[in-house]
């Protein structure tokens, strides 16, 4: 592992014009592969209760190295000098980001990208909000206050979702999309506390389900994860609409993804799911699984009305959570941590 001296050396003689040298640890491939377009050099730790990168969900980008996880502190190269270090999870990850920027001098982000679980007792939340790093980040506003943070601390700062608006985009044959009904989720049965496996079960009717369902991702007895991203863009195209059950995601991935992709969407009324989705506007929101279902079918009746919210919803993706405002942010938080 590089010195304290080291890093303080090259601090001193830093060229702003250069990519940095980021330590972190696999977490969210897509999310890390929009981080990677700031330009910077990502370094991911690999070690016990580490993930490592999985390409089925999107391939490595060639400025970020994994690590060997089986060479412990030593799975740094000699040669390599880190400027920041950030930590993208209180469970596992947050001690050993916090010990390295301790021992190199450098400056710790914490960026957080869930929300207290509903069974969490106060002490334990109130430990790891005490996690904080030299500047620390939400994926939402929503975020900092279920945290218990508060919004105006000048150390907090708030980076929504980039989406690949050309990547998750509508096909070139607008009206070419199947009667199908497109949800995508990891471990979905396992994660109904938060993925809302259950509403979404009572909403169609499955394993009996009379809707065209195109269910994608790692779950076993359902659903299988797409080989690529690519596959999974043009399964966002080939849909009509798109039906989201998360329960606490602040801001669900797969569902910026399907908006931008020209999908129209049904949506519990959730987090932070509301401040974006505007209910009969750009998309339909709904609290019980009757509501859901109700608006699905409304959607397969009313071709014209599901295209005018698969539009809407696009338009709101594009003016919002576009790729190149995420890495600007991305890169002002670089810069006001060091």
């Amino acid at each position: 592992m590089p010195t304290a001296l080291q890093t303080m050396l090259r601090k001193s003689t830093r060229d702003d014009d250069k990519p940095l040298n980021i330590l972190t640890f696999p977490t969210h491939e897509r999310y890390e592969t929009g981080l990677a377009k700031t330009g910077h050099n990502f370094y991911g730790w690999q070690g016990p209760n580490i993930k490592t990168w999985n390409p089925r969900y999107a391939p490595i980008p060639e400025n970020y190295d994994i690590l060997d996880g089986r060479l412990l502190d030593g799975q740094f190269p000699l040669w390599l000098d880190i400027d920041l270090v950030l930590s993208q999870n209180k469970f596992g990850q947050y001690e050993i980001a916090n010990k390295v920027a301790r021992q190199l001098q450098c400056p710790l982000i914490t960026l957080e990208h869930t929300l207290p679980t509903p069974d969490l007792n106060r002490s334990i939340k109130a430990y790891l909000t005490a996690m904080k790093g030299d500047l620390d980040v939400f994926i939402s506003e929503y975020s900092i206050e279920q945290w218990g943070w508060e919004k105006d601390n000048p150390d907090v700062e708030v980076v929504h979702h980039g989406i690949d608006t050309v990547l998750f985009s509508p096909s070139d044959i607008i009206d070419d999309r199947e009667d199908l009904v497109c949800s995508v989720v990891n471990d979905w049965m396992n994660r109904d506390w938060c993925c809302g496996f259950k509403i979404w079960q009572d909403a169609t009717g499955w394993p009996n389900s009379d809707l065209p369902l195109n269910v994608w991702g790692d779950t076993d007895g359902l659903s299988k994860s797409a080989p690529s991203v690519e596959a999974l863009a043009k399964e966002y195209q080939r849909s009509k609409i798109f039906l989201n059950t998360s329960l606490i995601s602040p801001v669900p991935t797969v569902l910026l993804e399907a908006m931008s992709s020209g999908c129209a969407v049904v949506s519990t009324d959730t987090c932070m799911i509301p401040e974006f989705i505007k209910h009969g506007e750009n998309g339909f929101l709904g609290k019980t699984s009757e509501e859901l279902r109700g608006y699905v079918d409304l959607l397969r009746r009313d071709d014209s009305l599901r295209k005018k919210m698969g539009m809407a919803a696009r338009e709101t993706i594009v003016n919002n959570f576009s790729l190149d405002k995420f890495v600007n942010k991305w890169n002002e938080v670089f810069r006001k941590a060091l």
